[in-house]
């Protein structure tokens, strides 16, 4: 990808998030969604008490959070967009986390002289927006002690009972232009870049059952919303989201929401 076309995604990415800070909040307050995916990526990538982490796209700091509270790490956290790291950084007081604004290409830029002894980065529900991602688990596994971890977690799957991907089938219902993209980095050229850098690659996936709710309340955040309606300001997105997942009421009993995980060793 041309590295003028990578600025210009990464500068609309960061602009989403300034603007989603509150949003993030308000959905994790409700759902509690992003600390329970966290603790799935770090189980799978067998993270132990008191691990050092890298946290790539980290946002308002909620997995940094969840780590440190629950297994005691100390915790690295980067995100593009200055807005969540302000406002996570008023959040989260805990000495053990500590969040930067950062490239996620660049990790060394923000981390101490020498600090570069991290068991695990991890890129929670964040590798789908970064448009190098092979570039920056690359950047990330030379942070990482000998044996390190790398893992992450893959924008949600909406599969019917047979396996089918149902959002083209919501978008067609509602008579609605299907996104040409809906994440930046497919997932198949992430584990591809996982596997570059990273041996002992294992995937495994998170399935919870169909929640209108939690999908409306999910892709009402504005940086969640674009991917869908890439070309129309937040207002208008913000009312289509509900009649888009409203359309898949049919399958509603059967349908699953699925997280993909990928983590690998050093």
């Amino acid at each position: 990808m041309d590295d003028a076309i990578i600025r210009k995604i990464k500068k609309v990415v960061s602009g989403n998030f300034d603007k989603s800070f509150d949003h993030y909040q308000a959905f994790e307050d409700r759902h509690h969604f992003f600390a329970d995916l966290t603790l799935r990526l770090a189980a799978a990538c067998g993270l132990a008490q008191e691990a050092k982490v890298l946290d790539i796209g980290c946002g308002n700091g909620a997995s940094a959070a969840v780590l440190c509270r629950e297994l005691e790490c100390r915790v690295l956290g980067l995100d593009l967009s200055p807005k969540m790291i302000e406002h996570g950084r008023q959040l989260i007081k805990d000495p053990r986390v500590c969040l930067e604004v950062g490239d996620a290409v660049n990790p060394q830029a923000v981390i101490e002289e020498g600090g570069q002894d991290f068991d695990a980065a991890l890129y929670n529900a964040a590798i789908f927006i970064i448009p190098d991602a092979a570039k920056s688990m690359q950047a990330a596994a030379a942070c990482l002690k000998p044996g390190g971890s790398i893992g992450f977690s893959f924008y949600p799957q909406i599969l019917s009972e047979n396996g089918e991907e149902l959002f083209p089938l919501a978008f067609d219902r509602c008579n609605l232009p299907r996104p040409k993209v809906q994440v930046i980095t497919r997932y198949e050229k992430a584990l591809e870049g996982l596997r570059e850098c990273c041996r002992e690659v294992t995937e495994s996936a998170w399935e919870r059952p169909f929640s209108e709710d939690f999908l409306v309340d999910f892709f009402s955040i504005p940086a969640q919303s674009a991917s869908l309606f890439p070309r129309l300001d937040y207002e208008e997105r913000r009312q289509l989201v509900p009649k888009l997942f409203a359309a898949l009421q049919p399958e509603a009993e059967t349908a699953k929401i699925v997280w993909r995980l990928a983590t690998g060793k050093i």
